[in-house]
């Protein structure tokens, strides 16, 4: 067998290499990016903007949920009789830095103070004596206006007597409305009658489970899911602003540094567009990931979730805009529908970078690129405004058939939706299907792109 020829090896030797590690043309990629002092100014000024949000909560609010998760952590999350009987044995007193103790006093410990009026009460139960007390420990914020008593009074008050509002709550109310609004189009109404029968069996299901009964934060679960979906809202927004930005940056790079005539006059160097790509996508993961616990560690800080994130998000003390019982297609606790919400977010998110990536390989000017999602975004937007206010369904469920439509459903992910889903798991499954349509979007622009004359 002879030696190829030394033309043809020089010819093929970077089709080879690029073929051979893709990895190494990737980390190149991310190190322009990382290079841009652009990108981290922008991800230093969203991941400050996240930090102000999570730390600046009401201290009461704080308290509140505080004392909540506390007494869920010592005596059990579960309201009802027996978590009554305990929480009059809980003493409220505290010691003089406002901060409860943690301890429980059957072995004869004592705390400092104990308030007249709940020593009264517990004293008037059997079971609530001095040597059963129990003091719970509360990280409550030195500048909050509750003490450890009117925190206790305040959950005992709204515990006192709880029943299973998810026995009594009728979904058929919400399934006539929903059917009241399609009537006349017989395969909306046929999708809508299958996904509130599947609703009916998770309201039985969860009511079953006891699901409404769990404390959570009491009184204020609503106040502090609500200050998370505003930190996430702001989070999914600035990271699809990122994965634009970043991806744009990653295919545009060289057309900005004058290189780009040199680089793609050949087939083999245009092969350096699927680095690009894979560069903007771990680049976009690792600004979301960075954003993310710009949000997670000071809200860490400031709230104590032991009690709280197990509890079921299904919780009579969450709700749906503070109207209808928050049923989701899974049995999710707090803590898992946070981290599902945030997953979710990430595929949102990197849906835009595909769609980015897709007009990139087809445009290739930055600014453009920029520009076209940007108007795409408001485009969709309203189109499905126009939708709700002309009452069509069907233009809002194909208008809303992309990431754009999940972004503006995502303070009722994972729920039924409304009019605004023909289907259980709408979100979930429209993201799914954007990020394969618009990674088949990618393939085949990049295949035009490896194909065309480039100018």
């Amino acid at each position: 067998m002879g030696l190829p020829a030394a033309g043809t090896e020089a010819t093929n030797a970077p089709r080879i290499i690029i073929a051979m590690h893709p990895l190494r043309f990737t980390g190149t990629e991310l190190i322009k990016i990382a290079r841009l002092p652009l990108v981290w100014a922008i991800v230093a000024v969203f991941a400050l903007v996240n930090l102000m949000l999570a730390a600046t909560v009401p201290a009461n609010t704080v308290a509140l949920h505080n004392y909540a998760s506390a007494v869920a952590v010592t005596i059990g999350g579960r309201t009802g009789p027996d978590f009554s009987r305990k929480l009059a044995q809980v003493d409220a007193g505290a010691d003089e830095s406002g901060r409860s103790t943690v301890n429980n006093v059957a072995s004869g410990a004592t705390t400092d103070a104990t308030d007249a009026a709940t020593a009264a009460d517990a004293s008037s139960t059997p079971e609530a004596t001095d040597h059963n007390a129990i003091v719970i420990t509360a990280r409550i914020p030195t500048d909050s206006t509750l003490t450890n008593d009117e925190l206790h009074r305040q959950l005992t008050a709204v515990t006192r007597g709880t029943t299973n509002t998810l026995a009594t709550y009728d979904p058929a109310a919400t399934r006539d409305a929903m059917l009241a609004q399609v009537a006349g189009d017989p395969v909306a109404t046929w999708l809508m009658q299958r996904k509130y029968d599947a609703y009916a069996t998770r309201v039985t299901h969860l009511t079953a489970a006891g699901a409404a009964m769990d404390l959570a934060a009491g009184t204020a679960t609503d106040d502090t899911l609500l200050h998370w979906s505003r930190m996430t809202s702001y989070l999914f927004y600035e990271t699809c602003v990122l994965a634009v930005l970043l991806m744009a940056l990653a295919l545009g790079s060289e057309r900005t540094s004058g290189t780009e005539q040199l680089l793609m006059t050949t087939r083999t160097g245009r092969r350096l567009a699927a680095p690009k790509i894979a560069a903007g996508l771990i680049a976009t993961t690792v600004a979301y990931l960075l954003l993310v616990a710009a949000i997670v560690v000071p809200y860490l800080m400031v709230f104590d979730v032991r009690g709280v994130w197990s509890a079921s998000v299904s919780s009579q003390f969450n709700t749906v805009f503070g109207q209808q019982p928050f049923v989701t297609w899974w049995d999710l606790t707090i803590g898992q529908y946070l981290f599902v919400r945030l997953t979710l977010g990430l595929a949102v998110t990197l849906c835009f970078a595909l769609f980015t990536a897709v007009l990139g390989l087809l445009i290739r000017n930055t600014f453009a690129v920029a520009g076209l999602v940007g108007m795409t975004v408001l485009l969709l937007t309203g189109l499905v405004g126009v939708a709700h206010s002309l009452g069509s369904p069907w233009l809002a469920w194909i208008g809303g058939f992309n990431p754009v439509g999940v972004l503006l459903l995502r303070n009722q992910w994972f729920t039924e939706l409304g009019l605004d889903a023909p289907t259980a798991f709408w979100e979930t499954g429209v993201t799914a299907c954007s990020l394969v349509y618009l990674t088949a979007g990618v393939l085949l622009a990049r295949h035009s792109f490896n194909c065309k004359d480039l100018k």
